[in-house]
């Protein structure tokens, strides 16, 4: 009768010089019995398809798209986030290594890869901006002059990754 010990999956790295992170990664729990535990997701397009769908884009507009190259992008839509896959994925992506693990070896996603799913052009020079720290007088300098008002500074308590306008003009 052969040794059970033969048969065992060890499912940590065969390296831990390389994948130093494995006992704080999702994976570790997966191989201790924890299954099922989805991952929320979130969106943030939802507002602007919903936008979209009310105020379609003009066509001239499209046009622009088009010819920036940016077309495959618009196109996609909405698409649909399959939580269950994203959640597999980030189980196999190793940070380290910035890579995806499975059973058939290693996989990255490239830039060619993502040109080919959104149709995006990747030739060429980079876009490169000269963004400089902006001060909030530079701030309210800019909405004036492209929003016709200015922001003014409150003591009101913000939320993160939310901006309070007051108009004043």
């Amino acid at each position: 009768m052969a040794d059970n010990s033969e048969y065992k999956l060890d499912p940590g790295p065969l390296e831990l010089d390389v994948l130093t992170g494995q006992l704080t990664h999702r994976s570790q729990d997966i191989w201790k019995g924890s299954s099922n535990m989805i991952l929320n997701t979130r969106r943030e397009d939802e507002n602007f398809w919903k936008l979209v769908e009310k105020y379609p884009i003009h066509p001239r507009v499209l046009e622009v798209i088009r010819l920036c190259g940016l077309y495959g992008v618009y196109r996609s839509n909405r698409p649909a986030i399959d939580r269950s896959l994203i959640t597999a994925l980030v189980e196999r992506w190793r940070p380290e290594t910035h890579t995806f693990h499975f059973r058939t070896g290693e996989a990255i996603v490239t830039l060619q890869d993502v040109e080919v799913l959104y149709g995006l052009p990747a030739n060429g020079d980079p876009v490169l901006g000269n963004e400089t720290i902006k001060t909030i007088g530079d701030w309210q300098n800019i909405c004036q002059r492209l929003l016709g008002f200015h922001l003014v500074k409150t003591s009101k308590q913000i939320p993160s990754r939310s901006l309070h306008l007051m108009h004043t003009c």
